[in-house]
């Protein structure tokens, strides 16, 4: 479309041109003017026309006088579409049967029907054209002939660029960033079987004579490395200690198989007895079994408890450390 406005400032200046060729010879009588003269001339005739045809070619002139002229083509919608092709062809239907005096019609059916009549031609790889072509690339002084010989200004001449130097700085930084972790302290409590020294454990009884006053009785503690088993009689009536037959320190420890082992004894013109004890331990659970035996009268009684083994509680530490792979990185 921008085409149109040039073609009538053309036809303007043929019409100026027409005009000077339209002069009669009497006007050119004088003697013609220098090369200076002319060009002097020349700009002035280029300034006036200029001043006339900018009058006609700006503001809203255009609109009047360009056939078809719009600030606002529809064809504006085009521009950034992937492709033309279906814009194109419907332009081309709609041109087929539209009127001859649009010139944007005139355009498209002059492309459509313009490769059906110019003639067709093809050029063989053996044309003149393109063997003399590839002759002459392949060694243009043999056609041209030498240049530094022909013309005698040339001069081959080498050109050295001096050194340049060039400092770059690169710079390498790692970004700041929070990041968290966790250190976890695992606590693992661990039990064993174990007692202090004077810790209680159990009591085993057995009665003998049930028509008696009292009954036996066999504590058992826990010595520094041993048991302490403490023999006595209860009185029925008020579960006080009737007799004391004394205490001793026996082997024993817990979670530990112990054979029948003698505990405290006496035989003399007024005691005469001996005692027996034996350990058993299965899973967290002991039995001790006691004997009182009557060597005097050869008499024998047991008895038997079963009680849970006290424990010692020792912890293990363990961490859980979740921050090992930042703490890699921060090295």
């Amino acid at each position: 479309m921008s085409m149109w406005p040039a073609s009538r400032l053309t036809g303007q200046l043929v019409a100026v041109a027409a005009m000077l060729l339209a002069t009669p010879p009497a006007a050119f009588a004088q003697s013609p003017p220098s090369q200076r003269e002319a060009f002097e001339q020349g700009k002035t005739l280029g300034r006036t026309g200029n001043a006339a045809a900018r009058g006609t070619i700006s503001g809203s002139t255009a609109q009047s006088t360009v056939p078809s002229y719009s600030t606002n083509p529809p064809e504006t919608s085009y521009f950034g579409s992937p492709g033309l092709g279906s814009q194109a062809a419907a332009r081309a239907s709609a041109c087929a049967s539209g009127a001859a005096a649009d010139p944007s019609c005139t355009a498209v059916q002059f492309s459509q029907t313009n490769p059906s009549q110019r003639p067709s031609f093809s050029i063989a790889p053996t044309d003149p054209l393109l063997t003399r072509g590839r002759a002459i690339t392949a060694d243009p002084q043999a056609i041209a002939g030498n240049i530094a010989g022909t013309y005698s200004g040339c001069a081959v001449q080498t050109v050295t660029t001096p050194d340049r130097f060039e400092t770059a700085i690169c710079h390498q930084y790692r970004t700041l960033e929070t990041l968290t972790c966790d250190k976890v302290l695992i606590v693992t409590p661990i039990q064993t079987p174990g007692c202090s020294a004077g810790q209680f454990l159990t009591r085993v009884t057995a009665d003998p004579c049930p028509a008696c006053i009292d009954y036996l009785a066999f504590d058992f503690s826990c010595g520094t490395n041993s048991y302490t088993m403490h023999v006595f009689t209860i009185d029925k009536g008020s579960g006080q200690v009737y007799m004391d037959l004394g205490s001793q320190d026996v082997p024993g420890s817990l979670n530990t198989q112990i054979p029948q082992t003698p505990g405290p004894s006496r035989i003399d013109g007024f005691f005469c007895y001996q005692t027996y004890y034996s350990q058993s331990c299965a899973g967290p659970n002991c039995t001790i079994g006691a004997w009182f035996y009557n060597p005097c009268q050869g008499t024998s009684y047991y008895g038997a408890n079963t009680f849970a083994m006290p424990t010692t509680v020792s912890f293990s530490d363990t961490w859980d450390n979740q921050c090992a792979t930042l703490e890699a990185r921060s090295q």
